[in-house]
């Protein structure tokens, strides 16, 4: 299990515990919609911090209807000198628009800490271990931790357990990601400056922006992994990716938007790099494109697609036959 932090009732408490005042170092930035619920709990683990560096908390409101925003605009006049509010009259994200690079947009910081509304962290020094860890490494960009995953009926589980010790994971473990899971947004803490590098695709193409966040983030160096638990990833929550995606028709376009975009990716990296990448998009994501057309019979653009890919890339036919022959190979023995 896990304990809430507790926050300090007076924003001086958390500015005297700061060292480096001439500036501000980090910028904790959150994105919220609709989160009245939850809210309370990311802006307290802000505040919660303990740090040497001097640290301000970014809240981009997507217009929020549910009475989120009265939330935010109270906490903004308990810690005015910490707390920075970018409230939208208009929805970004149904227009196409990254939340999280509108939001970092207004950070004064060397270094961006990300948590959705829904998220939350549980570990006071868990900025005051990330800086630490960059200002070490010049040559790493992203810091990221173990988590916590949170059911919504009150069940929980290890979420991103990739070692018992502090590690750098090289970068095509980060092309492959966790075997079950993903990297936990909740817990980067990467230099701000990778922002200014996503490429134009990333805010057209890309379905969701975190692992493409990761990924650029990681390049070529990999990332730096801290064994503790720092944060908190609310599973299935209303609205979440990870509820969308359980609709097939739109969890097949989400596929499709993937294996675009990974094209883009091989493209922009090392050729070395170019095996792992379609090791992992297309002898995944093919199949489930297939399988789709079959199942829904969608559209004849997914089979453009995948003879366009198979043109471009036959190693993936390569990929895709050892693939069925394990899958074969296992319901013979089964």
């Amino acid at each position: 299990m896990f304990d809430k932090l507790i926050v300090p009732n007076y924003q001086d408490e958390i500015i005297n515990k700061w060292k480096y005042k001439e500036k501000i170092y980090i910028s904790c930035v959150c994105t919220v919609f609709n989160q009245k619920d939850y809210i309370r709990d990311a802006i307290d683990g802000f505040l919660s911090q303990e740090t040497e560096y001097r640290f301000e908390i970014i809240i981009h409101d997507d217009a929020s209807t549910d009475g989120t925003r009265d939330i935010l605009l109270e906490y903004k006049k308990r810690y005015p000198l910490i707390i920075k509010l970018v409230l939208q009259e208009e929805n970004q994200y149904s227009q196409g628009r990254r939340v999280f690079p509108l939001a970092v947009e207004h950070a004064s910081g060397e270094y961006i800490a990300l948590c959705e509304g829904d998220d939350f962290w549980i570990d006071k020094h868990k900025l005051q271990k990330q800086i630490v860890e960059l200002e070490k490494n010049k040559d790493i960009n992203l810091v990221i931790s173990k988590a916590i995953s949170l059911y919504p009926d009150g069940t929980t589980s290890d979420f991103c357990d990739l070692a018992n010790e502090r590690k750098v994971i090289p970068f095509e473990e980060c092309i492959l990601g966790p075997k079950k899971d993903f990297f936990p947004t909740a817990s980067f803490f990467l230099r701000k400056k990778i922002f200014d590098e996503l490429p134009d695709w990333f805010y057209t193409d890309a379905p969701v922006g975190d692992y493409y966040i990761q990924l650029f983030a990681a390049k070529y160096n990999g990332v730096i992994y801290l064994p503790e638990a720092t944060t908190v990833y609310r599973r299935d929550t209303v609205g979440s990716w990870s509820v969308n995606v359980k609709d097939p028709s739109h969890y097949f376009e989400e596929i499709k938007k993937r294996m675009t975009c990974k094209i883009h990716i091989i493209e922009s990296v090392n050729r070395k790099y170019e095996y792992i990448l379609v090791n992992k998009m297309f002898s995944r994501y093919y199949l489930c494109i297939l399988m789709n057309f079959m199942k829904y019979n969608n559209k004849i653009n997914n089979i453009i697609m995948l003879i366009r890919i198979l043109f471009k890339y036959p190693v993936v036919i390569l990929l895709l036959y050892k693939k069925i022959r394990i899958k074969i190979n296992r319901m013979i023995t089964k």
